[in-house]
């Protein structure tokens, strides 16, 4: 038997090329907004700071919308859902 030919290309160079699939290195990324220098408290009697993190019918804004990290988004999460209880918000 004849040995077929090998179409398929080497694996350095399929590295290079990105799929679909591959997040790319030119996506803009921002840094959370709780981390940097100077950040506000997240506190429940910060009233403005968490409107700015729940929608129009008072549901809480994701964390890939609005750029905050994991610990953060909980934090802001446990926040929000105690000034509510209060009637705050």
């Amino acid at each position: 038997m004849k040995k077929r030919k090998n179409n398929f290309k080497s694996s350095k160079n399929s590295l290079n090329k990105l799929s679909l699939f591959q997040k790319s290195d030119a996506r803009f990324s921002r840094k959370c907004p709780f981390s940097v220098k100077n950040a506000p408290v997240i506190d429940y009697k910060n009233i403005s700071l968490l409107q700015k993190y729940i929608t129009e019918t008072n549901k809480i804004i994701t964390s890939k919308i609005s750029n905050v990290s994991l610990g953060k988004q909980k934090k802001l999460a446990r926040e929000i859902k105690k000034a509510k209880i209060l009637g705050i918000l």
